[in-house]
């Protein structure tokens, strides 16, 4: 199993995310602040601006920080559940072997359309609420991870409006120079490198994602057909 972490902090979480609204980015940092933080614990909230792709922004964050937990999110995912820390690393502590945790992603990533939330409805684990408009929010509700607390499905991929780590693989930013795909991407590098890639219970949703309605262009494809020649499953 690969493990390429050096003198990273045990006890320290910090929370990345690439930056181009800083508007939107003061209300995701406002939530994180919120959070109840585990006695004995720090937080580190760190932006990346102008970052060339989503996967280079992350590697830039992950080279800068000697956090051993580290939470990437997108800048427009606001946390709602006040006990995230302390979920995660519950988690993360019962089971070296987890090195990822997702709020919603796929068991079976298909081979010809690797799109995860295409998959077979009964491959779907997770929830979120997602802000559509100013006027609409709802819960996007994919399959309940059975059992209490604590309890999580093994997936082959997760979304990466909220990815959590606790080791510290490369990006594959010498890929995906875009702003698609990094997060299947880096589902596969932890499950190649032996991790396991989770998905928890979650009673209610953790995050709220102020998403909108937005349209998959032309480079959503163009990485797809990336991620397919450079990796099996």
């Amino acid at each position: 199993m690969l493990n390429i972490n050096k003198d990273l902090d045990d006890h320290s979480i910090c929370f990345i995310s690439n930056v181009n609204n800083e508007a939107e980015y003061e209300g995701a940092k406002k939530a994180i602040l919120e959070l109840e933080i585990p006695s004995g614990y720090k937080v580190e909230i760190l932006g990346v601006r102008n970052a060339a792709s989503m996967a280079a922004g992350y590697q830039q964050a992950m080279n800068a920080s000697n956090a051993k937990y580290k939470i990437y999110l997108h800048q427009d995912v606001f946390v709602i559940n006040p006990r995230l820390i302390s979920n995660i690393l519950e988690i993360f502590q019962a089971d070296s072997k987890v090195g990822m945790i997702g709020v919603a992603g796929t068991v079976k990533l298909l081979h010809e359309h690797p799109v995860w939330w295409d998959s077979p409805l009964t491959s779907l684990f997770g929830t979120c609420y997602a802000r559509l408009s100013e006027s609409e929010m709802v819960r996007n509700y994919y399959g309940e991870v059975p059992g209490g607390p604590g309890a999580y499905v093994h997936v082959a991929a997760i979304d990466g409006l909220f990815m959590a780590t606790q080791y510290d693989l490369p990006w594959r930013a010498d890929l995906f120079h875009g702003w698609h795909f990094y997060d299947i991407s880096q589902s596969r590098e932890f499950i190649n490198a032996g991790y396991k890639v989770v998905i928890p219970h979650q009673q209610e949703p953790w995050v709220i994602h102020d998403c909108g309605c937005k349209p998959l262009d032309n480079s959503y494809y163009e990485n797809m057909r990336i991620f397919k020649e450079n990796y099996n499953w």
